[in-house]
């Protein structure tokens, strides 16, 4: 005689529950989650072009020499008006010292970085234009002592999310969130 016993499973609204507490978890995580993302994007790109300033500095101190970093697409020259930070820069010692904003026959490139990623955009204020360079004392290669610039590193999120790296005739750097070489607030095209 077959026994009566409990059918095992879920009722339509103990399902409806859980959908219901799934699509809320979603809804609530998924936006941070594009958040953090970002921001480690953000964070990742600042840190390489930290890393690129650093190398730059030390190598022309160790080689006693100019040594620059100037936006470059094609990874082999400077780019003109046309290319922007974001399409990626290389660092290049300067053998003969005589154009520090330009790689010439002899001239060794250090180091190529790629574009960034398509929804950051990294521009410039300041004596940053083109390119920037270092003297073999580690200084900034400008001949005005007391000009800064900036890079500003943008996304789609604009200027609230900015951060900047500003550049100190000194040759050293800082990472500001908010303000430009000019006290000024970060700007994003």
């Amino acid at each position: 005689m077959p026994t009566k016993g409990r059918n095992s499973g879920f009722t339509l609204l103990e399902l409806m529950i859980v959908i219901t507490l799934a699509a809320l978890i979603t809804a609530i995580g998924v936006p941070s989650f594009q958040s953090t993302v970002a921001n480690q994007r953000r964070t990742a790109a600042v840190n390489e072009l930290a890393l690129a300033f650093n190398l730059a500095r030390s190598e022309a101190i160790k080689r006693v020499r100019y040594v620059s970093i100037c936006k470059s697409s094609d990874g082999a020259t400077c780019g003109n008006a046309a290319v922007q930070w974001e399409d990626g820069w290389i660092t290049f010692a300067n053998v003969d010292n005589a154009t520090p904003n330009t790689v010439d026959v002899g001239d060794e490139i250090i180091r190529v970085h790629p574009a960034l990623n398509d929804t950051l955009t990294l521009r410039r204020t300041g004596v940053v234009d083109g390119f920037v360079s270092f003297r073999p004392s580690g200084t900034m290669g400008t001949s005005v002592a007391n000009l800064t610039g900036t890079l500003t590193l943008c996304d789609d999120r604009g200027a609230a999310s900015a951060r900047g790296v500003i550049l100190r005739p000194s040759g050293q750097w800082i990472i500001s969130h908010d303000i430009g070489h000019d006290d000024a607030g970060l700007a994003c095209p």
